[in-house]
This record gives structure tokens, sequence and C-alpha cells, in this order.
């Protein structure tokens, strides 16, 4: 297998690179570089890079060196820290790719290889951009749990769970004529019974881990001119959105992702609700009413002089706030709603303080509980839905070929998602158990 490098930090500008090299020519790819003396596993040495045909001396680098198999990819890792020239990295990248079998890695290569030699299964290795992308607490710490295996196991446990079940049913395949005892078929049918109900909690879970990885959504509605742009800006800190005294400017939707309380929150600023002919303010009011119907939070704006509720789009999850209280002449007492509304004012800075605990309140009311890991690939939970179905079609007291099947596709599913798919793990239980010889 060639050995492969490839800058692992970002290629813009900044003080440090680092050039990771993983593969049995590690050693030698360093050589190639000028270093001298022997590398310490684990360790840190200072190193002089020099240019193999001019002994022109190109950089001096820390350089971290890991002995197969106790690296991340499973092989000899070396990271080099590098000054981060654009010309140092070009001139390294060429130096490493004239070493034989040593190329530049393909993207994800190094986590691929960490997976194929049993460092990371699937579940752990889709866990490290998750890591990276972080942006908030809750998703650092779901993807931490991941890297970690909590998930992992999990799905491992109940694939061998499954295999072991499988077991039984070979043995009664293969030996017809030695009748299982009843309790070992109640036994069997409680197992599938018992991880079935396991795997359908766990995917009932209101898809809590895909909103941990993508945010809350939260619309801000309401008739134009009623300060909507305005508070998106307030939230944001940031001018994102025009804000002017003519009704209707905001005709498409301008969106801003939050961290509220630790959650991601993806803010979306709609167009004025109100009658119209224009085609294209048209357009952007059917796309306000499609994100408020779609949103898990809305805040439906609404001025104190001219107080216009749509009550087919306030519902439990909905903040009224009530703008433009410094303007006087309130006709609140017009407004007769179950939900109580937020008095404020955007450009007096009234009640902000208000609004922002409320709607703290409500993203953790919203925020998924995180007790344990949860599902964050739809591929996990295409692949459980389908184990589950198998699992649903298993009996005994049909044909046990069919029963064994079931109990088959249902292990494959999840061992699609670690990674592991390989019925002979169900022979090898057999033969460990039983007097398959005797």
């Amino acid at each position: 297998m060639s050995t492969i490098f490839a800058l692992i930090t970002s290629p813009f500008r900044a003080g440090i690179s680092v050039i990771r090299i993983s593969g049995d020519e590690t050693l030698q790819c360093l050589k190639n570089l000028g270093f001298k003396g022997a590398l310490q596993h684990q360790k840190i040495s200072f190193q002089k890079i020099f240019d193999p045909k001019t002994a022109e001396k190109i950089d001096e680098v820390l350089v971290s060196f890991f002995k197969a198999p106790q690296s991340f990819t499973g092989e000899d890792v070396a990271e080099i820290s590098i000054h981060a020239s654009p010309f140092i990295l070009k001139k390294i990248l060429e130096i490493l790719s004239t070493q034989k079998n040593c190329r530049l890695a393909e993207a994800g290569e190094f986590s691929k290889r960490a997976f194929l030699n049993g460092k990371l299964d699937l579940v752990q290795a889709e866990a490290i951009p998750d890591l990276i992308a972080a942006e908030t607490e809750l998703q650092h710490r779901q993807a931490l749990m991941q890297l970690e295996g909590k998930l992992g196991k999990i799905y491992e446990n109940w694939r061998l769970r499954l295999i072991e079940i499988s077991a039984f049913i070979a043995a009664a395949i293969d030996f017809p004529d030695e009748d299982l005892p009843e309790n070992i078929i109640t036994s069997v049918e409680e197992n599938v019974q018992n991880l079935r109900n396991e795997i359908k909690k766990h995917l009932d879970d209101k898809k809590s881990g895909q909103k941990i990885k993508d945010g809350l959504s939260l619309a801000i509605i309401g008739a134009p001119n009623v300060g909507k742009s305005s508070l998106i800006n307030f939230l944001a800190q940031s001018e994102v959105a025009i804000v002017s005294e003519i009704p209707g400017t905001t005709r498409d939707v301008v969106e801003v992702h939050l961290s509220i309380a630790g959650m991601p929150v993806k803010i979306s600023d709609t167009a004025g609700l109100r009658e119209t002919s224009d085609p294209i303010e048209k357009e952007g009011i059917a796309r306000a009413l499609q994100k408020a119907r779609l949103a898990d939070i809305k805040i439906f704006m609404f001025d104190a002089v001219n107080p216009v509720l749509r009550e087919d789009l306030i519902d439990e999850n909905t903040l009224l706030v009530v703008n433009k209280i410094d303007l006087g002449g309130s006709k609140l007492s017009m407004i007769n709603h179950q939900l109580s509304a937020i008095e404020l004012s955007l450009t007096d800075r009234i009640n902000t303080s208000t609004l922002l605990e409320k709607l703290e309140e409500k993203v953790l009311e919203l925020a998924p509980k995180q007790n344990s890991p949860l599902i964050t690939q739809e591929r996990y939970r295409t692949a459980l839905q389908n184990s589950v179905e198998n699992l649903e079609h298993f009996s005994l007291t049909k044909n046990i070929e069919l029963a064994a099947e079931d109990l088959r596709l249902a292990t494959n599913e999840i061992g699609k998602i670690i990674g592991k798919v390989d019925i002979e793990n169900i022979l090898d239980i057999v033969f460990s158990r039983f007097c398959i010889g005797k």
C-alpha cells in the first residue's frame, strides 16, 4: 500500500501548517527531507529540512512521530509542523511526491486507513468531520460521544446479540434431527423481541441527533414594516438585513445562523404578510408562509399601533412580539389571544432582554435532551429501520430457513452502520458452542 501525505491544516495564511505522512515509507520520506537521528515514538523533535537536489535549507520544523500500530491510522505516521509559507509548503510537497511509492492522500484517506486498520469503526470515523464542524456546545458534545465510540458500541452490541441468536438457528438447520428444547425457542423469540424493541426505542427520537447537527429553525413573520429586519439584525448583532420605513423592502428570505443556549439556530427574516399584486412580493410572501409552517419556532411580530395577527400561523411554539411600544397610542386591547405577548421597542432597546430570555427558554424546551448518543446520520436511521423490519418478520413458527434469513438481513443492516458485515462470525460461534464433530 502506498505511503500517503497531505496538508492537514487550513490552506489559508497562518503561522504554522502541518503535513501528515502515513505508511511504510514514512521514515524514508523523512530521511529524504534531510532529517537526522532516530525519531522516537510519541516524541517531538526539532529538525531541519533540506532540498535533496541542492542541499539548500528550506525550513526549521518540529516533527511528531508515531510508530505503528499506535497511531491514528495504525501505520507509521509523522506530522511535520512547518512555517506556513506557500513556498515552503509547495517545496516540501514536491519533495515528498518524488519519493517512491509515496503519493498525495485522497480526501478522507487517513480516516479510511484508520478504519481499515481497526483504529476506528465507521461511526467513529463519521464523527470526525462533525467534531471539526461543531459550532455549539451540543454539537461538540454529540460528536465527541460518537468519536469516543459510545454510539458504535450500542450498534456493535446489537450486532453481536443477533449473531449469537443466529448461531442457535444455524445449529437447528444443520442438525434437524436434534430438536432445540422448547425453553431455547422461547428464549430466542424473547431475545429477538427485546432487541427489536430496543432498536425501535432508539429510532423514536424525533430526529434529535439531526436537529443537533442542523439546528432548530426560527422564522420571524408578521406584517410589513413591523420591525422584522430590525429584529434579525439585533439578534445577529450585525446588519444582515436592510431596514427601511418603506413597506415590502424584504422580499426574499434572509437567513443567519446563531448559537442560542448552546443550540444551533437558523433564523429567517421573511417578507411582510399582506395582500399584494406585485408578483415578486407575492413569491416572497409564499416563501415566508412556507418557512413559517416548517419552522420549529416562530416569532410573530406586530406593532402596538396596528396589531394584526394571523391566527392560523400561531401555535404553542410561537412567541408573540409587540414592537414600537415607544410610539404610544397602543391598541393592544384589541388583541385577544391565549399567548402573552412580549412588548418591546427595538429602537430604544426596551424589554429586549426579556425577548432574549423567552427565546432561550423556548430553545431549551425544544432542544434534544442528550442523555445518550443520538442518531446523527440518515444512513444509520435507514439501516436500523430495515433491521427492525426484518426482525418484525422473524418467527420460529414458520420456515426456519426464512427465520435465519431474517436474522442475517437484520444483522447485516446493523453491520453496515459500523462497517462490519461478515456472516462467517455466525459460524465461529456455532463451532465454539456446539460439538459439531461428534
